[in-house]
Parts: C-alpha cells; sequence; structure tokens
C-alpha cells in the first residue's frame, strides 16, 4: 500500500511541475506567416483612429497588398492555418509531457524496488553502542597528550607513551609516526627502534616490510640482547625464507630467558606453530 501511495505522489508532484508549461499553451500560435495579415489590421485601426488620413491609409494598404501579390500568400489562410498547426502542436506536446511524467515516476518507483532497500521502510535504525567511560577518559587523556607535544615536541617520553596507546587502540601509522618523532629526540633507544619496528609490522598486517626490518635490526645495533627485536628479526628470517636460521633464533631467546620470563610463553607458541608448519611442509 505504501509504494501505492508513493506512486501517486511521484506522479503529483510531476505534474505539478509541468502545469506551467500546460497553461502556457492555450491559443493558437502564429509563425510568422501572417505578418502581412496583421499589417492590414493594425493599418485599418489606425484609420479608425484618425492616426492616419485617408489617402496616407489608402497609399499603405496598396503598398501591403502588393507585397502580399509577390509573395503569392494569403495572409487571412496562413493566420488560420498557423493557428490550427499550432494548436495541434501543443495539444500533442501536452499529451507527451503527461505520459512522460508518469512514467519517469513509475520508473523511478520501480527501480527503487528493484536496487533500493525498501524491507529498511519503518524499521528503526539500530542504536550504536555507546563508548565505555573509561575508553572516553584515556581519548580525552590523549588528545591532551597531544596537545602538549604540539607545543613542546622535545619529550620522547611523551612520543612513547602517545605511540604505544595507539598500537593499543589499533592505530598503527599513527603510533609508528610517534615512535619517529620520539626517535628524533632520543636516536640511541633499541626501545623505541624495537617498538617502531612492531608499529610498521602490525600496519602492515604482520607481513615484515623493509621498513619495519630495518627498525629491528637499529634495535640490535644498538642493544644485541633486546629481546623484541630478536624475536622480531627471527620472524623476518622465516618470512624471508631462512626458517632453520629463525627456528634456531628463537630456541636461543629460549635458551636466554628466566624460567618465569613473561615472553616466554609467547616466544614457546611462535616456535611449536612454525615446527609444525616445517614439519608438514614438502620437502
Amino acid at each position: 500500500m505504501i509504494w501505492f501511495l508513493i506512486a501517486l505522489m511521484a506522479c503529483l508532484v510531476a505534474l505539478a511541475l509541468i502545469a506551467p508549461v500546460l497553461r502556457g499553451v492555450t491559443g493558437p500560435v502564429s509563425d510568422g506567416r501572417g505578418a502581412f495579415a496583421g499589417q492590414l489590421a493594425e493599418l485599418r485601426r489606425d484609420h479608425e483612429l484618425g492616426f492616419i488620413d485617408e489617402e496616407a491609409a489608402r497609399q499603405a494598404e496598396l503598398d501591403i497588398r502588393r507585397r502580399i501579390s509577390q509573395a503569392g500568400t494569403d495572409p487571412e489562410g496562413e493566420v488560420e492555418m498557423a493557428g490550427a498547426g499550432a494548436g495541434t502542436a501543443s495539444k500533442t506536446l501536452r499529451h507527451g509531457l503527461v505520459a512522460g511524467a508518469g512514467a519517469c515516476a513509475m520508473l523511478a518507483v520501480a527501480l527503487y524496488m528493484a536496487l533500493g532497500s525498501p524491507h529498511l521502510v519503518g524499521m528503526t535504525p539500530a542504536r550504536m553502542p555507546d563508548v565505555p567511560d573509561e575508553l572516553r577518559e584515556i581519548l580525552a587523556e590523549l588528545d591532551n597528550l597531544r596537545a602538549d607535544l604540539a607545543v613542546r615536541p622535545d619529550n620522547p617520553q611523551g612520543w612513547a607513551v602517545l605511540g604505544q596507546a595507539n598500537v593499543q587502540l589499533g592505530r598503527y601509522g599513527d603510533a609508528a609516526t610517534a615512535f619517529e618523532n620520539a626517535i628524533s629526540w632520543e636516536p640511541g633507544s633499541a626501545f623505541l627502534f624495537a617498538s617502531l619496528g612492531q608499529a610498521r609490522l602490525f600496519e602492515a598486517g604482520g607481513i615484515m616490510t623493509p621498513a619495519a626490518r630495518e627498525a629491528f635490526a637499529r634495535a640490535l645495533d644498538i642493544d644485541p640482547a633486546d629481546v623484541r627485536a630478536r624475536f622480531f628479526m627471527a620472524e623476518a628470517q622465516y618470512q624471508g625464507g631462512e626458517r632453520a636460521q629463525a627456528l634456531d633464533a628463537w630456541r636461543a631467546i629460549l635458551s636466554d630467558a628466566d624460567a618465569d620470563a613473561a615472553y616466554r610463553g609467547m616466544v614457546e607458541d611462535r616456535l611449536t606453530a612454525a615446527e609444525a608448519d616445517e614439519a608438514s611442509s614438502p620437502e
């Protein structure tokens, strides 16, 4: 029922738009061929009103009729033909406009039924989930930190905090930028280079890009014992086809780690997955 009403409203709107055109074509329209007849009528009116005398009117009428004779036309007949033709044309135009407007309205409704989402009419939009208050507070603090760093950018610790927060929020590109800013003020930090490499790695969806590998390599140049850099450099080797070297590197990390090291479980899981992959891969 609702679609019938919509179609009806569309047709009414279309008719309202073309109504001025329909009203504008109401009588016969001369196409210019009745100019001589118009001149004769105007001449007679001027003579009757006394604007010109009898002799001038007679001479002017003779001149007009001479031109009519030269043109070989009948002014009265031409006026009648022009009016009839214009009336016929205007009637055809009116019918065409009405039919076209109705067809366009119905076509629009049909296209929406086929391509749109009519089943959503009347449905209440889903309510967006509320942002937890804790997250609101964190985001507000990050905004304040960004504002402070914009005023005083020579704060590598602030950039590092901003980078770590962006990693937790999944904003890896922003995190990488923050770590790069921190490195510009503290270029001798293995922690910052390892953090930059991790952000670049996550930004690429776990693919070891040249930028990520370079950052981990820089971290190892500064501190060869940096566990995170060692772990991800082994990942770079594994993805690069140096799988035996990668397995040895992960085993070495476990060998050097304390029994209660927090990262031991992560390294063990990665090593187990890699060994299983190696065992199942064809020789």
